[in-house]
């Protein structure tokens, strides 16, 4: 596969949410061309079509067929990826927590923070967690100490959404997640392709905690 002749894109200056940098999964990129998830190959966007109809005297590359559409003119881009899937993980974060708070410019009231429940009053399904995170907190963290650690929110996360499930009927939050799951992936371009995304990564691990916790209930 040879490169479209562009000159590369650099993924620190891409969005964030354009890429999927995750350990132990592909890499994915969004089409600067045709806007769409396509996975990444020898650094470089998979050939896809864009769907604009291709007559047969037109065709520019070898197999492009009326039916498939034309051949994208972002495939083949190259993207170097020039920063760790760490500093992604905080670039996301941040641009998911900027668009969080545009969502409304209208006031909101801050309810009374409420006290922390004590360790014995937390469901035992989040002893694992609480370990993970105290023993993370005891480490020598730089970004702990910068107040910026990805890894002590997605921990902390992991306990709430934990205590919650654990605490609520699980047979019917199992089932509406299901539902849910299944909603998303017939309208998520990389689901349908196999390459989970954030979303449907969170759907799946809530999906497999509560079915854990139910065996534990019942054995």
């Amino acid at each position: 596969m040879r490169h479209n002749g562009r000159a590369p894109l650099k993924a620190s200056q891409m969005r964030p949410e354009h890429l999927s940098l995750r350990e132990n999964e592909p890499r994915l990129a969004v089409c600067p061309d045709c806007d769409t998830w396509h996975r990444l190959k020898r650094s470089m966007i998979l050939p896809h079509r864009d769907g604009t109809p291709v007559e047969k005297a037109d065709r520019r590359y070898f197999g492009d067929k009326p039916s498939g559409g034309r051949r994208c003119d972002g495939s083949a881009q190259r993207i170097v990826i020039d920063i760790t899937p760490e500093e992604w993980a905080e670039r996301l974060l941040e641009a998911e927590t900027t668009a969080a708070g545009r969502r409304t410019a209208r006031p909101i009231r801050k309810p009374r923070p409420q006290a922390a429940p004590a360790p014995v009053q937390m469901p035992a399904a989040t002893r694992p967690l609480r370990e993970q995170l105290a023993e993370h907190l005891q480490s020598d963290c730089p970004r702990c100490r910068a107040g910026r650690c990805v890894r002590v929110i997605e921990l902390r996360q992991r306990i709430r959404r934990t205590a919650e499930i654990a605490s609520a009927p699980a047979v019917p939050i199992y089932g509406q997640l299901r539902t849910a799951f299944r909603e998303h992936r017939a309208s998520c371009t990389p689901c349908k392709n196999g390459a989970l995304c954030d979303a449907g990564h969170k759907l799946a691990a809530r999906m497999t905690s509560i079915a854990r916790q139910q065996l534990a209930r019942t054995a």
